[in-house]
């Protein structure tokens, strides 16, 4: 995907949401919300690829290895959107990502990043819970 294919791409999602705008005029990053989640769009030049990130949690300190462990281990069985799950360890954030090497229709744009954000908001208002009580209950 180029440069000017991502920024395509992210101004037909924000059309959508209703919202007209240019983006990666000055920076390959943009976010927005989304009812109440929060969407991050990043465009790396080197492999061509655009990622959608979802936030699920902003940790206030770096998470317990036992905590992050669990967390992961949830994937497996937990729904996605789609995405991976990412710890970004500056930002002491977790996240939903999904890459996008290539241009997608608008359409399918809009809906796989709307199931990313949909299944960050199931992570951060059920999920997250139900480790912490698993893993405060092991102790």
């Amino acid at each position: 995907m180029t440069r000017e294919q991502a920024k395509q791409q992210i101004e037909a999602f924000f059309r959508r949401l209703g919202i007209t705008a240019s983006f990666f005029e000055d920076k390959n990053f943009a976010k927005a919300a989304i009812g109440e989640s929060v969407i991050g769009f990043e465009f790396d030049e080197a492999s061509g690829g655009l990622s959608a990130r979802a936030l699920i949690y902003r940790f206030r300190q770096k998470p317990k290895p036992v905590m992050l462990d669990a967390i992961f281990a949830e994937e497996k069985t937990a729904a996605t959107g789609g995405g991976s799950l990412r710890f970004d360890n500056e930002e002491m954030s977790l996240f939903l990502e999904r890459a996008f090497t290539e241009k997608i229709s608008d359409e399918e744009f809009y809906d796989a990043v709307n199931r990313l954000a949909q299944a960050s908001l199931v992570w951060s208002g059920q999920l997250l819970q139900k480790i912490a009580e698993k893993i405060h209950g092991a102790n």
